[in-house]
């Protein structure tokens, strides 16, 4: 594994999300490539990594409130 690059953006910046994209994609790329040479099947891995990250962002965003209403899901972020 190599060193993921640190940011070079303040927080905030809007661009700081693409750079971190660029940070992470030769680890990230990698993971699926590992998974299938373990006998993975590729729709397996590609489903397996969305679910991951929609946990991911879900379990360490700052949300308050999670609404439900007329088939769609509002998140509200936390003012602190």
């Amino acid at each position: 594994m190599s060193k993921i690059p640190a940011p070079t953006l303040p927080e905030g910046h809007p661009d700081r999300v693409l750079l971190c994209q660029d940070a992470l994609e030769a680890e990230f790329l990698s993971l699926p490539d590992r998974a299938q040479r373990a006998g993975w099947s590729r729709e397996e891995v590609a489903m397996a990594l969305m679910e991951l990250a929609d946990c991911y962002f879900l379990v360490n965003a700052d949300f308050e409130t999670l609404e439900l209403g007329g088939g769609l899901v509002r998140l509200a972020r936390k003012l602190h």
